[in-house]
């Protein structure tokens, strides 16, 4: 089984990830594997330095995310962060689709369920490769609170992030994330035993 896992950031797409890993799933991380691409004199690298310049290098030449996220998330420039976020995203997403193209392949083979964990699925478009998709919702006042404990963020840089992040309208599965930390990964273990029964 090749399972998409999506959902605003603070939804708990990571926790819904972290409880298939227990059971054996392959998690893939979008995010990971564009943070990543980032190593110094890469592709991605190299188109991201091009791009938006030395400023955001640190001094050993890896790129600074605290400084390219203030650009492309720069809520005092909202249009100017979104024209940003969308060149970062036409760098990173080619790398990002063909390394979760390939891993699938890889481990698919093996018999393996795998979990693809992606905040920008329709950005990504991820849907054709992947049977099922599993749509994490909070409550919009619990996803803010729990990305800003997590990341340290104000509230209009978060929802300068969330602005390009959307719910997919028509989702196979669907697990709200507004309640106990129990009562949530019980739920994804009881979608898993479902999923894990299909050949």
């Amino acid at each position: 089984m090749i399972l998409g896992i999506t959902g605003i950031s603070g939804s708990g797409k990571h926790t819904a990830a972290q409880a298939l890993k227990k059971r054996g799933w392959v998690v893939l991380d979008a995010d990971k594997i564009a943070h990543n691409s980032y190593r110094p004199y890469t592709s991605v690298w190299k188109g991201v330095v091009k791009e938006f310049g030395e400023g955001v290098l640190n001094e050993n030449d890896t790129i600074n995310r605290v400084k390219l996220g203030k650009i492309v998330f720069n809520a005092a420039d909202p249009e100017g962060a979104k024209s940003a976020l969308e060149k970062l995203n036409k760098i990173t997403h080619p790398y990002v689709k063909r390394k979760i193209k390939d891993t699938i392949h890889r481990y698919f083979r093996r018999g393996s369920n795998i979990a693809v964990v992606v905040a920008l699925w329709e950005g990504l478009k991820l849907r054709t490769y992947c049977e099922k998709m599993l749509l994490i919702k909070a409550k919009p006042e619990l996803r803010m609170y729990r990305t800003q404990k997590r990341d340290g963020i104000s509230e209009e840089t978060y929802q300068m992030r969330i602005r390009s992040q959307t719910e997919p309208k028509d989702p196979h599965f669907a697990i709200e994330n507004s309640g106990g930390m129990k009562e949530f990964t019980e739920a994804v273990s009881t979608l898993a035993e479902k999923l894990e029964s299909v050949k």
